[in-house]
């Protein structure tokens, strides 16, 4: 099936749910066992949940899932993961296992160095490291990002968009024509409806990471044995950056699969066997 049609079949099966926590207004989907290990999927880039719509059924069998919007009162990402602190208390989430992807990996860090001792595990899919050298090197590729955010708020967003779907389409690498078209169908399909006010938002929290304090090795030294990392041979992170990375972690699992930064939703079947097999092994 298409991106679209995959969206309206998750729709129709999963209920969407609004509540007030930490100051934001967290737009969520929760399933599974209610007593299970709580998997909380951490959004990457473009700040939606449903690209995880075909991880939820997967999972939910013997976990609880959680997927969630990053609300837009929360602009930085210190705000974000007090919010998310707060909203899992509601929810009676404790010891969370983050599922993150790229921005969403990075996320999953910062918290896990705010709330060090509070987090149940880490699995870490094609992103970067919140280290000092990582951070050089983003805030050196992307000194350009206030100007860019600048442009965003007061651009033609609708001219803006198809220039939108291209850059994220320049992220295919070997997949195969037909993942090729069902990424196509799924930026067409966000973008659709895809607001000026979340595309800011978004863009701000991801230019804010380069203002965070840089992680270390010893903000996951209690997670030895509960973390791993799947890392795409074609990601938008280099291979010196995953490196550094796997520096951080305490004896990670490491998991390398052939593709590029969208292969998280493009290789759902290949992310979710390797998530399933962790779990059951490391963390039952």
């Amino acid at each position: 099936m298409s991106y679209s049609e995959d969206l309206k079949v998750f729709a129709k099966n999963h209920t969407y749910k609004s509540i007030n926590a930490g100051g934001g207004t967290f737009r969520y989907v929760i399933s599974g066992k209610k007593d299970g290990l709580a998997l909380v999927l951490l959004n990457g880039g473009m700040n939606t949940l449903e690209m995880w719509q075909g991880y939820v059924d997967a999972l939910s069998a013997d976990y609880q899932v959680l997927l969630f919007d990053y609300p837009q009162e929360l602009k930085t990402n210190q705000e974000l993961v007090r919010g998310m602190h707060e909203f899992f208390k509601v929810l009676g989430i404790t010891k969370p296992v983050f599922v993150g992807a790229s921005d969403g990996g990075m996320v999953s860090q910062i918290y896990t160095q705010k709330y060090r001792g509070e987090v149940g595990g880490l699995i870490l899919i094609s992103t970067g490291g919140m280290d000092a050298a990582t951070l050089k090197s983003l805030k050196k590729k992307y000194f350009l990002a206030p100007l860019m955010l600048f442009y965003m708020k007061h651009c033609n967003y609708e001219k803006l968009k198809p220039r939108l779907i291209k850059a994220g389409m320049g992220h295919i690498r070997n997949e195969s024509e037909e993942q090729a078209a069902y990424a196509q169908d799924m930026f067409e399909t966000i973008f659709k409806d895809y607001k000026r006010e979340k595309d800011v938002h978004i863009s701000g929290l991801l230019a804010d990471i380069m203002n965070q304090t840089p992680v270390t090795e010893a903000d996951f030294r209690e997670l030895e044995g509960k973390i791993l990392l799947i890392l795409p041979n074609q990601d938008f992170f280099s291979g010196e950056m995953q490196q550094n990375l796997i520096k951080l972690m305490h004896n990670p699992e490491i998991k390398y699969v052939s593709g590029g930064h969208l292969s998280t939703v493009l290789k759902v079947d290949d992310y979710v066997q390797a998530i399933r097999g962790f779990l059951q092994k490391s963390l039952s």
